[in-house]
């Protein structure tokens, strides 16, 4: 199993200095992409987030060497404050899942630094958190040291992978209802790190998916096909449990409905809690250029049952600064039905958003990936989530952590 982890970036300095990070960003960036280009060989690779985060892989290791980046602070701090003795650079390096990676990175450097400058009890996070500091004066000197560490998850089953002619699992059933899973692959980590459920009636399994073309919605049915999800999910996690997150189907215009809010109101009451990190919504037909407010009112009422909200969109032009900040984790166009040419041109307009995407703190993410051209454009424009026929077929059992080098999808089944 490949070894993955998110290295993040903060600077000791002084609240005045906060607001000079954007200056500060790009030559962080260059110093350390330059380092890891240097030092962190080949076959490891790592892939910038922003420019103080960065996530690296091992695919030959079990466990990241933590001790090839022990000199990066040096480096960082040498460049950024030279020989001064004001200002001080702290590593972080982050294992964990993709819903507490993207808190990880999204949170505000002055928070990180004052949640993390005195740990009391558990971190914010789950999974392992690991540290090492320039400043002479912490515990260890430049030594790493783990803020926390969670019991590892059970060994995930082993998976089957292409060719894609293969024959995927029969769905699981429940109550006269096919489930059927479909995996989110995350590629910086090349690892599935969840799935999304569909139920359909047990006649007519896979008659619905999010992450196909825009025929499989439930056009016309979407109240009942979501409730149906919701009540699926609940029996299924009462029932089994996992080290990934469950994705369900909200649908945007019937939360946007007086007569229909109130009824996913009382669903999401019911959810079973366990662990919040399992619930995970999938927005679907979001609108082209939906109200600020009503986005804003939408998530809010998701962000208390769900610890991760997708914004699906079918529109590559979506405007990714009309969102709200901190409304959404991600948001994942569904690549056009159409000619390649389209779906790859829809592909590229969608990822040169990349500025808005960092500067509203957003995962982009793409679905209904078809082929193994558009899976590797997915790949060279550095798109962190990725979903669809080339990527997971339909699966009996929800998907958690898998590894998976990219060149083995698409994963077809688990054994």
């Amino acid at each position: 199993m490949s070894a993955s982890a998110c290295l993040r970036i903060t600077l000791g300095i002084s609240d005045e200095k906060l607001a000079q990070l954007e200056a500060l960003g790009p030559l962080v960036s260059k110093v350390t992409d330059a380092f890891l280009e240097s030092r962190w060989a080949w076959p490891k690779r790592h892939a910038p987030i922003n420019p103080y985060s960065f996530m690296l892989t091992d695919p030959k290791s079990s466990e990241l060497d933590v001790v090839q980046l022990e000199r990066l602070a040096e480096e960082l701090k040498l460049k950024l404050f030279g020989t001064s003795e004001s200002g001080d650079v702290t590593l972080l390096l982050f294992e964990g899942d993709a819903a507490d990676t993207a808190q990880f990175v999204g949170m505000e450097h002055g928070d990180l630094i004052a949640t993390l400058r005195e740990p009391i009890g558990p971190t914010p996070f789950g999974g392992r958190l690991m540290k090492i500091s320039t400043d002479p004066d912490a515990p260890k000197g430049m030594r790493w040291r783990t803020l926390e560490r969670e019991a590892p998850p059970a060994a995930p089953p082993a998976p089957t992978f292409g060719p894609r002619a293969a024959l995927a699992l029969g769905p699981a059933e429940t109550e006269g209802q096919a489930l059927t899973f479909r995996g989110l692959y995350f590629a910086p980590a090349q690892a599935f790190i969840g799935s999304s459920l569909s139920a359909d009636p047990a006649a007519e399994p896979g008659r619905h998916s999010l992450l196909d073309s825009v025929t499989r919605l439930p056009r016309g049915q979407e109240e009942a096909y979501d409730l149906a999800c919701l009540n699926a999910a609940n029996r299924y996690l009462t029932a089994n449990t996992g080290d990934g997150p469950l994705f369900v189907p909200v649908c945007f215009s019937s939360l946007m409905r007086r007569s229909t809010r109130e009824t996913y109101a009382r669903q999401f009451r019911e959810l079973v809690t366990g662990d919040p990190r399992q619930w995970a919504a999938i927005v679907y037909e979001t609108p082209r250029a939906p109200s600020f407010n009503a986005l804003g009112d939408i998530c809010d009422m998701l962000r208390r049952h769900f610890s991760i909200v997708d914004l699906q969109i079918d529109d590559a032009g979506f405007e990714v600064d009309g969102v709200p900040p901190g409304a959404v984790n991600s948001i994942t166009l569904r690549l056009p039905d159409g000619p390649a040419a389209m779906r790859l041109a829809a592909l590229r307009r969608f990822t040169e958003k990349r500025d808005a995407f960092r500067r509203r703190k957003i995962w982009p993410a793409i679905t209904n990936v078809r082929t193994a051209a558009e899976l590797e454009a997915g790949l060279r424009e550095r798109v962190p989530f990725l979903s669809g026929p080339a990527v997971c077929g339909p699966m009996a059992e929800a998907l958690g952590r898998v590894a998976c080098e990219t060149g083995r999808l698409p994963l077809l089944r688990a054994a």
